[in-house]
């Protein structure tokens, strides 16, 4: 790793948010723009209609490497998150390719520092999701000549939003982790003011730095919290791990993602992957991340 031991000075002003219209990349880029940076936020849409009009966007397919690489020579510092695939296609690939891309227009970038968007348990592995892809990420960016920052994120507590909406009608929230088993987890919008702290550090360090909320969660607990929150009783309805890929199935995913996401599943549930002993806490618990969703 290159990274560690230097400061670079750069003549460009510009901080540059690439995923910037998503729950983390917000936070990223609402947390430059508190310090006074001039943020541009790169997406495939453009602008949302909720970002803050005091950034400015610019909307291209990140496998426009030299697109994407024109912005990165105005940028000072920059934030990447990789943007995840369609799962009704081969995710494996299509994250892969933008990965390169990404890495590739990089190449050569005068930069401050860089700060990369990751998972707990990135790991060496093909057909693993977001596991195996972003570690090629992380691994692709510390090459790179420029200070940079890996973090770590454990489970977004935003995931769980996609079942109010049925928990609220049914009563019964269908999950494929075991109850009883408590899951770090983690505020997206925390991730993110822990990622824009990264960015705006004058150290030149680098390395990995994790992040998680204020406590663990398991699955029966997470029904608790949508009790307190839909005014019903909830009861959780655990998926047996043979049952898996057959649920991805059924909810849209491709053959080749449903067998990527299973696996990814069995190594984040059987924990194959070792936990950081002192991660950054963030604030935010989860019954006030998931009241925002409702």
């Amino acid at each position: 790793m290159r990274s560690g031991g230097f400061w670079k000075r750069c003549l460009c002003s510009m901080d540059v948010i690439l995923g910037g219209t998503g729950h983390v990349g917000r936070a990223v880029a609402e947390t430059l723009l508190a310090a006074g940076h001039e943020v541009t936020v790169v997406s495939r849409r453009g602008a949302s209609p909720t970002l803050n009009r005091s950034f400015s966007t610019v909307a291209l397919d990140v496998t426009d490497t030299s697109a994407l690489q024109a912005v990165f020579q105005k940028a000072r510092r920059v934030f990447v998150l990789n943007p995840p695939a369609a799962v009704s296609g081969n995710t494996d690939v299509e994250e892969r390719r933008t990965v390169r891309s990404i890495l590739k227009a990089l190449q050569g970038i005068c930069l401050e520092k860089l700060v990369v968007q990751s998972t707990y348990g990135a790991q060496p592995g093909e057909h693993c999701g977001d596991l195996g892809v972003l570690y090629e990420l992380e691994q692709g960016a510390l090459r790179l000549d420029v200070p940079v920052c890996i973090v770590r994120a454990a489970y977004y507590m935003s995931n769980w939003a996609g079942l109010l909406k049925e928990v609220r009608v049914t009563g019964v929230m269908k999950t494929l982790l075991p109850s009883a088993q408590a899951f770090p987890m983690v505020a997206p919008e925390d991730v993110g003011h822990f990622a824009g702290q990264m960015l705006l550090s004058n150290e030149g360090q680098g390395g990995i730095y994790n992040i998680e909320g204020p406590k663990a969660y398991t699955p029966t607990e997470v029904a608790d919290v949508f009790t307190n929150l839909l005014g019903r009783s909830v009861q959780v309805q655990s998926i047996p791990q043979d049952e898996w890929y057959a649920t991805y199935l059924a909810n849209g995913f491709s053959v080749k993602a449903a067998r990527s996401y299973a696996t990814m599943t069995g190594l984040f549930v059987h924990q194959h992957y070792e936990l950081p002993i002192d991660p950054h806490r963030g604030p935010t618990d989860l019954e006030t991340c998931l009241r925002r969703f409702l």
